[in-house]
This record gives structure tokens, C-alpha cells and sequence, in this order.
């Protein structure tokens, strides 16, 4: 599952078990309609490098299946059940009540968990996100048929509509972390978000910090405060790490010789498609705004041997600002030193050098400024 963050593995002692008389003793209960006496359904849980590890074994008979409880756990981990026929799997969360699970054998993930609240949001939640993606593929269609018609307006429309749903899917998921601070699925939906780039890292952490009790204190969470932590060198409100670098003409320049009242850190490419038409609206802003204190510092992620490629670039898009280079793609330092994944980013400082605003795009960049000088 794509928001599950690398956890450590706990030692389990579970055998494998099989259909007895009683149901009722069962702590898990399952339902396999269709599936054949004698298939296999294996519990996994994830190790400590992502991937999953069989703990338990049942056996399908008259289309039941059932796991006895192992080991009493001090707090609720995520599970997957796969069945011997392939590789797809259900997820769910095991915490201290019985569960009754009815597995979809033509999509293990479309498989359904009942008896624990943990699972009832983790079930709804996955449903919210269901629809919001089909919408967000339907906004994506419809937009890119007005552009290619050559309706601007109504492409614009579309894209103002899709950012609204957006965020009122952000709140909607937002609200159910900070209703739920104490269970192991905001966790996970935290992570899903930071995932999937609906949210910044600033946010995470914000989200992140509404969490309390047991569920800070599990594999998951403690994996995911991990990977967060790592961003709080570049978070809002923290001074900007101080980085050099050669300019197109080969000479030396510092971040901390170009800050302006306002400065802004472009992480950018010749050959990155969305940066090159962001461009345009960041030399609209340059040139209301650097006579006001706006400076602006270019790091390209150009690839070696791309030097022309580099300079090309700035010329042909009228990039009339500071621009530096080491030419080494995704292993410049000074992407890792600011933990850029994806570009276009960048970040906002003000005349100390401190981060005050981060991924400004189109309107949200001029507004800024325009708040700021």
C-alpha cells in the first residue's frame, strides 16, 4: 500500500491454524465466497525494508477461513491477507478486537473488514479517496480536452473547480486525523497525503502533531515521525541551509550574497516540462518585483553534460536573475540538503534568510509578493 512508510518489524510467535467446530473462539473470522476448499490465506505484515512477511497460514474449507489471536500486541499493526494465487492483497488493521473479513476473490483489495472502528475509518477513508480520484482523473480529462479545443477559459475553469474539490477533500481527510488523534489509521492517512503530494511536509508535520497516546508510540508512527523529521531543516519558519554553487559563467556563488528582501530558491531543469511553463509567470514576477528587494536564485538539476542544454534554457526563457549548477541531476547537494524530490519547488525567504512560504505557483506567487513588498 502506497501511504504505508517502511515499519520495523515486531517478533511474532503465531502458528498456522485451521478450521475448527467453534466459530465463535475465531478472532479472526473470514468468508471466501467462491473460493475452493484447500486455498491458502496467508497474513503478512511488512518488515522492517517494506515488503511483506507471511505470519500466519489458514486454510479455506466451505469457503470459511479463520486466524486465532497470536501474541497479545501493546498496540494496533497493519495486516495484509494474500491467497496462493497471486499477488494481489486486502490490508487492514489487527488491534485487540475479533474481525470478521469477507475476501473478494477477483480483487483481494476491494475485500471488506468489519468489527473494529480503526477499520471502519480506514474502510470509509479508502472510499472518500476512491471517489476523489476518479473525480481528479475526470478534471484531468476535461481540462486537457478545453486546452487541446483551444478553450483557455473554460481549461481554467476546470482547473479552478478541481482545486476546490481538492481542498475540500484535504479538509474532509484532515478532519478525520485530528477526530481520530489516537488511532494508528491517521497515521497512515497522514502518510498517504504526504505520499500522493497533497500536502507539504509543513502540513504533515502540523497534522502529525495532533497525534497522541499508543499510536505514537507504534512501528508506523514512529517510521513516519522519522521521515518527517528530516524536513524540519527546511520547514517554514526555519533559516534556509546556506549552499554555493558555480554560476554559467563558472564563477562561485553563495546563497547568502543574493538575498534580497525577499529571495526565492528555484529548483528547476531545462529538460522538467512543468518548470519551463512556470517559468513565464516567475519572470512576470521578477520584473514587478526586483526593483522592490525581489531576488531570485535558480538551482538547475540539468544533467552532465547538459551545460549548453543549461544556458540554452535561461536565454530562451528570459530568466534574467542568479543561476547555479553542478549539473549532477537528482544527486546535487543542494536538492538533497533541501529534501527536493520533485521540481518545480521552491522556497521563500525573507531578508534573514528565514522560509516563509514554499511551492508558489501562478497567482500564489504574485499575491505573496505582493503582500510581502
Amino acid at each position: 500500500m502506497r501511504f504505508l512508510l517502511p515499519i520495523v518489524a515486531l517478533l511474532l510467535i503465531i502458528s498456522c491454524k485451521t478450521e475448527t467446530s467453534n466459530d465463535n473462539t475465531h478472532f479472526i473470522e473470514g468468508t471466501a465466497p467462491g473460493v475452493y476448499n484447500g486455498m491458502r490465506v496467508y497474513m503478512n505484515k511488512l518488515n522492517s525494508t517494506n515488503n511483506p512477511m507471511i505470519i500466519d497460514t489458514a486454510v479455506v474449507m466451505n469457503e470459511k477461513f479463520y486466524f486465532e489471536q497470536g501474541e497479545k500486541k501493546d498496540f494496533a499493526e497493519v495486516r495484509f491477507l494474500s491467497m496462493e494465487t497471486g499477488n494481489d492483497r486486502m490490508i487492514f488493521i489487527e488491534g485487540d478486537e475479533p474481525l470478521r473479513i469477507t475476501l473478494n476473490q477477483d480483487s483481494l483489495w476491494a475485500s471488506s473488514v468489519t468489527g473494529s472502528e480503526e477499520n471502519r475509518i480506514l474502510y470509509d477513508f479508502r472510499a472518500d479517496q476512491a471517489t476523489y480520484q476518479k473525480r481528479t482523473n475526470e478534471f484531468k480529462t476535461a481540462r486537457g480536452n478545453a486546452y487541446r479545443s483551444g478553450d483557455q477559459q473554460k481549461g481554467d475553469d476546470v482547473t479552478k473547480t478541481w482545486m476546490d474539490a481538492e481542498e475540500a477533500y484535504k479538509n474532509e481527510v484532515f478532519n478525520i486525523v485530528k477526530s481520530n488523534p489516537n488511532k494508528l489509521v491517521s497515521s497512515m492517512i497522514i502518510g498517504d497525503l504526504v505520499n500522493s503530494k497533497l500536502i507539504d511536509t509543513d502540513k504533515a508535520l502540523e497534522l502529525f502533531n495532533v497525534l497522541e497516546g499508543d499510536v505514537k508510540e507504534t512501528a508506523i508512527t514512529k517510521s513516519l515521525e522519522s521521515y518527517l523529521t528530516k524536513f524540519t531543516t527546511t520547514a517554514i519558519g526555519a533559516k534556509a541551509p546556506l549552499f554555493e554553487g558555480k554560476t554559467p559563467d563558472g564563477d562561485v556563488l553563495k546563497l547568502e550574497n543574493v538575498l534580497g528582501k525577499v529571495t526565492l530558491i528555484d529548483f528547476w531543469a531545462s529538460w522538467c516540462g512543468p518548470c519551463r511553463r512556470e517559468n513565464p509567470n516567475v519572470v512576470r514576477a521578477y520584473k514587478e518585483y526586483h526593483d522592490k528587494g525581489f531576488n531570485i536564485i535558480s538551482v538547475s538539476l540539468d544533467r552532465q553534460n547538459a551545460e549548453a542544454a543549461w544556458k540554452a534554457a535561461i536565454e530562451k526563457d528570459e530568466m534574467d536573475w542568479y543561476h547555479i549548477s553542478r549539473l549532477m541531476h537528482w544527486q546535487d547537494p543542494i536538492a538533497k540538503l533541501y529534501n527536493v524530490s520533485s521540481i518545480p519547488a521552491t522556497f521563500l525567504l525573507d531578508e534573514n534568510g528565514v522560509i516563509i512560504a514554499k511551492d508558489l505557483r501562478g497567482q500564489a506567487l504574485h499575491n505573496k509578493l505582493a503582500e510581502l513588498l
